[in-house]
């Protein structure tokens, strides 16, 4: 909303530097008339300098407005309140010269020269109001001032037709501050429509390239899944077609389990596979649900060194488990198991050499979970990208029957924004990664919070 709101004092400001070119050429036509009117009417004190004086602010506004765009651009809040005060000190100073005109040629001796001096005033404050409505303080101030004058110049030649005079003259003056204040409204108001158009236009871009991209990924995702999920399909079929050639002297419980290994691994990869689409599928279509509870920390890490020990050991990697004893977590289960098993999958999938730590500590109030590897790493300018559903970098160059699918790190941005874990990464090209879910402590034994 701030912003917004300075981009339209921007908009404004710039509205009236445009303006200003006319503006001066205006003040140059009509001081110039005006002098001329003056001088051959016999009046020739003082019209000299009041004409260099309208010059010199002339030329004073037109090198102020020559910087003004690169000031306009660059300038915060507070250099764009300078400026307008800047602005209402130049227009002001306008307003006084102008205003000093009737001291040179309005006496009440002549009322042909009485009714040009008017009608010269009047004329110079229409063409402000329409130069000046972008900057109502300055408009406000050149009105007043400009005005003024010829109000106390009218009570000092006195009469009853003068006076009255300044009393119409206090009248336009009011008028001309209404129609101020409302031109400047308008001109306002139709700024901000135009900003507020133009974000919009640039959110509905923003939304029509995001749903343009996301469906070509899914797109890409769906044919990458189906040609994954062939190898395993394949896979199985090969060896169940082993199992089927083995003559009933081959059938010893070592060939059986060498046919048989294979098409487990194999089904346990289909299994995840789509296990994690039918996740993201519940996520995105807003059907997942959290219920909270007590978990002891050590149910979280047992399980998921049952689960990962083993993929570890076959790659040679060191997983590493590091909690204090009794710790007592605030989260969903279900769900913070299946982040933790996403990521820790995630970091043994990368990491060739080295290997994974798997580590709770306290932090701010919270407990920070964090998986760290000594991994590839990655431009953390990726991370958006890597977060998104369906998005998947190229990995089918692993030798490995297990390649990811884009799906793990998507579930885990969804699932800690459901769950209020703020997901936290740090990762640099060739030093590895770390990934920590900070989640709220637990009194052991604790009710769980209610559901939602």
């Amino acid at each position: 909303m701030v912003q917004a709101a300075t981009s339209v004092e921007r908009d404004l400001l710039e509205l009236f530097r445009r303006q200003v070119p006319a503006s001066m050429v205006g003040n140059v036509g009509v001081g110039s008339v005006t002098a001329v009117v003056l001088w051959l009417s016999g009046i020739r004190d003082g019209v000299p300098l009041w004409f260099g004086t309208v010059l010199a602010l002339v030329a004073l506004r037109t090198w102020h407005a020559r910087g003004m765009t690169e000031r306009i651009a660059r300038a915060d809040a507070a250099g764009l309140r300078r400026l307008r005060l800047e602005i209402t000190g130049l227009m002001s100073a306008t307003a006084l010269t102008w205003g000093l005109m009737p001291w040179l040629s309005y006496h009440g001796e002549s009322p042909l020269l009485d009714f040009f001096s008017i009608t010269m005033l009047v004329g110079m404050t229409a063409g402000a109001v329409q130069s000046a409505a972008a900057v109502p303080l300055a408009l406000r101030s050149y009105i007043v001032l400009g005005f003024s004058p010829f109000v106390v110049k009218s009570v000092f030649i006195g009469g009853t037709v003068y006076l009255a005079g300044g009393l119409l003259i206090i009248f336009t003056m009011l008028i001309w501050l209404s129609y101020a204040r409302s031109a400047f409204r308008i001109v306002h108001r139709t700024l901000t429509a135009t900003r507020e158009n133009e974000a919009l236009a640039e959110a509905l871009r923003q939304e029509r390239d995001a749903v343009r991209n996301a469906m070509r990924a899914k797109d890409l995702f769906l044919a990458g899944v189906s040609h994954d999920l062939r190898q395993p399909v394949h896979a199985i079929a090969l060896y169940l077609h082993v199992l089927r050639s083995l003559r009933q002297d081959e059938l010893s419980p070592e060939a059986v389990d060498r046919a048989a290994s294979p098409i487990e691994t194999a089904c346990r990869t289909m299994s995840t596979q789509l296990g994690r689409l039918l996740e993201l599928s519940r996520l995105e279509a807003g059907e997942a649900r959290v219920h909270r509870s007590a978990m002891p920390a050590t149910q979280l890490l047992d399980a998921l060194r049952a689960t990962f020990a083993p993929q570890a050991e076959s790659k040679g990697l060191d997983l590493r488990f590091s909690a204090p004893p009794d710790v007592w977590l605030d989260t969903d289960p279900r769900l913070l198991q299946s982040m933790a098993d996403n990521l820790v999958s995630n970091a043994l999938r990368y990491t060739q050499a080295g290997g994974v730590l798997v580590s709770l500590r306290r932090w701010q109030g919270r407990w920070r979970l964090a998986v760290q590897d000594t991994g590839p790493g990655f431009d953390e300018a990726l991370l958006p990208e890597m977060c998104m559903p369906y998005r998947r970098f190229d990995d089918r160059q692993r030798d490995t029957q297990d390649a990811g699918q884009g799906l793990g790190l998507a579930l885990v941005a969804r699932q800690a924004q459901l769950l209020g874990h703020a997901l936290v990464v740090r990762s640099r090209p060739g030093r590895g990664s770390s990934f920590s879910l900070l989640i709220p402590a637990a009194v052991e034994g604790g009710a769980a919070p209610a559901s939602r």
